[in-house]
C-alpha cells in the first residue's frame, strides 16, 4: 500500500486480519457515540457554565468541536489508506516506524484503559449521589456502596469493571448489541434533557452571554476543558480492522460522530444556561440540578436515571477498544503472540483478560 507519508511497510497480517469484519456503519457510529457522549453533557456542561463561561458555554463547545474535527479529519483520511486495527497506533507505525507507534500505543493505553476506571468510580459516585438524593436510600446505602476514603476501593466501580469484561468476554455479538441499545438510549436522554430545558428556556439567563467576571479568557479556558467531551471518536478507528466497509464507513462515521456530538453539545449547553442562572448551574448533576431548580422533580429524576444508565456505556466502548490496539501490536511483533490470539468466534479473551 502506497502513500506520500507511509514510511513503514504493512505487513500481511495487518492487512488479512484474522478478525471477522462484522461492525457496520450503524455499529461504528454507535461506537462512537457511545464511547463520546456522557461527561461533556452530563458533567461538563455546568462545570463550563459555573466555572469558566457563564451562558457563552455553547460557544466553549463550539469552539471545541472545530479543533475537534480538525482531529478527526486527520483520522478520517488515515482510516482510509490504513485500514485496521490500532487508530493512532496504527498510523504512527505506518507513518513514523515502531518507537513513536509505542508511545501512541501507550498513550491509547491511558486513554483507554486508566480513563475507563476514572468513569467507573465517577459512575459509582453517581449511583450512590442517586440513591441518597433522588431515591432518599436509608445510611445503609452510604455505609455500604461508599469508597473507603478519597482514595480508597469503590465497591460499585469494580462491580461495573467486573461486568463490563464479562460482558466483552461473552463474545463481540453480546456487546455491540448492549452498545448499540444504550447507545440509543443515551442520546435518547441527551434529546429528552435538552428539549425539556427549552421547555423552560428563560432568555434573562443568557444575557450577559459572556460574563464580564469571565471574558473571552473563560470562554477559551471552557473549549479547552471541553475538547475532552470530544474524545471518543478514535475508537471507530480501533475497530477499523473488522468494519465491513472500512475504506467508505469509517471516515464516515468518525464525521458523523464529531458532527452530531457538536450538536448535541451546543444545544445542550444552550438548554442548560437558559433554564438556571449559570452561577447556581450544579459542576456535577447540571440538568438534575436545573430541573429541581425549576420544580419539574419527574424530570431532574428521568434526567438522574439516564446518567446513571447510560454513563457505562463510556467503560465498554474503551474496554473494547483497547485489547485492540494490542492485537494490532502484537501482529506488528512488538507484543506477545497471546495479545492476537482469538477464539473460534473471532473474540478478543485473552486481549480483554
Amino acid at each position: 500500500m502506497s502513500h506520500p507519508f507511509l514510511r513503514k511497510p504493512i505487513s500481511p497480517g495487518v492487512t488479512s486480519s484474522s478478525l471477522p469484519r462484522h461492525y457496520s456503519l450503524v455499529d461504528l457510529v454507535s461506537i462512537g457515540l457511545g464511547g463520546t457522549v456522557g461527561s461533556g453533557i452530563f458533567v461538563l456542561s455546568g462545570f463550563i457554565a459555573r466555572t469558566y463561561a457563564g451562558p457563552a458555554t455553547s460557544l466553549s463547545f463550539l469552539l471545541s468541536g472545530c479543533c475537534a474535527a480538525l482531529s478527526g479529519c486527520c483520522y478520517a483520511e488515515l482510516s482510509t489508506y490504513i485500514t485496521t486495527s490500532g487508530s493512532a497506533y496504527a498510523y504512527a507505525y505506518a507513518t513514523l516506524g515502531e518507537l513513536p507507534a509505542v508511545v501512541a500505543a501507550g498513550c491509547l493505553t491511558l486513554e483507554y484503559g486508566v480513563s475507563a476506571a476514572a468513569v467507573a468510580r465517577s459512575w459509582g459516585d453517581k449511583v450512590l449521589e442517586w440513591l441518597v438524593v433522588e431515591l432518599e436510600a436509608g445510611p445503609w446505602a452510604a455505609e455500604v456502596l461508599a469508597p473507603a476514603g478519597p482514595d480508597g476501593f469503590n465497591p460499585l466501580a469494580g462491580i461495573l469493571s467486573a461486568l463490563t469484561v464479562w460482558l466483552l468476554v461473552k463474545g463481540v455479538k453480546e456487546s455491540k448489541s448492549v452498545t448499540n441499545f444504550v447507545t440509543m438510549v443515551k442520546v435518547f436522554v441527551v434529546i429528552f434533557m435538552t428539549v425539556g430545558g427549552f421547555f423552560l428556556f428563560d432568555s434573562a439567563n443568557l444575557s450577559p452571554y459572556v460574563p464580564p467576571e469571565f471574558g473571552t479568557a473563560g470562554v477559551l479556558r471552557g473549549a479547552t476543558s471541553s475538547f475532552f467531551a470530544y474524545l471518543g471518536y478514535d475508537e471507530v478507528c480501533c475497530v477499523a480492522g473488522e468494519a465491513v466497509n472500512p475504506l467508505t464507513d469509517v471516515p464516515t462515521a468518525v464525521m458523523g460522530v464529531i458532527a452530531t456530538v457538536a450538536v448535541l453539545y451546543c444545544l445542550a449547553a444552550v438548554s442548560l444556561t437558559a433554564m438556571q442562572p449559570y452561577s447556581l448551574v450544579s459542576e456535577t448533576s447540571g440538568f438534575a440540578d436545573a430541573f429541581h431548580y425549576r420544580g419539574v422533580q419527574w424530570a431532574a429524576q428521568v434526567a438522574a436515571l439516564g446518567e446513571v444508565l447510560t454513563l457505562p456505556l463510556v467503560v465498554l466502548v474503551s474496554l473494547l477498544a483497547q485489547p485492540r490496539v494490542f492485537y494490532q501490536m502484537s501482529v506488528d511483533g512488538l507484543l506477545p503472540p497471546v495479545w492476537r490470539e482469538v477464539d473460534a468466534g473471532g473474540n478478543l479473551k485473552k486481549g480483554i483478560l
